[in-house]
């Protein structure tokens, strides 16, 4: 809550002005009094100098009551300026930023388990292939593996005349095997006489599977 200051005022009893002023009048009046008064045309000049001396300080006391009686404010001192605001700064102290976590690295794909090929046909001509497998050349192969697979009751010639083919199978043709069937072999690559082991089954009828199903010689 603010305070207001009034300004302080003097004030002077207005008996003691009126007493003043009274007083410096009757002064003057003594003072008139002396130098005019009956019988005193021309009045010494020591009493003019008193006269005059009274009169002016009469009139001195009477500026002075006056100035007294005046009213004069007095100005109150200045107001204290009021203090600056406190200023409160906060001091954030900002942690910093975590460096970013290496990127992890996928674990490498495992191999892939090796792939165990089968074991290649043997090329031995003594040794019997499974069937589709054989990968030996010459006649003491064909022959090995004809006896092993090819239908029963063809006779096995090798080397034979197959009329310009690589191989055939001929079951009592006229021309080519009248009265006799015969498995003759031209050239003893494995395709060839795999091929003729399969095509017997067709002849007879045991099996319906293409002829030479394993292709040509290479």
């Amino acid at each position: 809550m603010s305070s207001v200051v009034r300004p302080r005022v003097v004030r002077t009893r207005p008996f003691a002005l009126v007493s003043v002023v009274l007083f410096a009048g009757m002064t003057m009046v003594a003072a008139q009094l002396v130098t005019d008064g009956p019988g005193t045309t021309q009045p010494p000049l020591r009493a003019q100098r008193a006269a005059l001396h009274t009169q002016q300080a009469a009139l001195k006391e009477a500026a002075a009551a006056m100035a007294a009686a005046i009213v004069r404010p007095i100005t109150p001192p200045p107001a204290p300026a009021p203090a600056p605001p406190t200023t409160t700064t906060t001091t954030t102290t900002v942690p910093p930023t975590p460096a970013p976590a290496p990127a992890l690295t996928p674990p490498p794909a495992p191999a892939p388990a090796a792939t165990v090929a089968a074991a290649p046909a043997p090329s031995d001509p003594g040794v019997l292939p499974a069937v589709g497998q054989a990968t030996a050349w010459g006649c003491a192969a064909a022959l090995t593996y004809l006896q092993a697979y090819a239908a029963k009751g063809f006779a096995l010639e090798c080397p034979g005349y197959a009329q310009g083919r690589e191989a055939m199978t001929c079951m009592n043709q006229p021309g080519a095997c009248p009265g006799t069937s015969v498995i003759a072999i031209a050239d003893p690559c494995p395709q060839a006489y795999m091929n003729e082991a399969s095509n017997s089954y067709v002849i007879t009828g045991v099996a319906d599977t293409p002829i030479d199903p394993f292709g040509p010689c290479p």
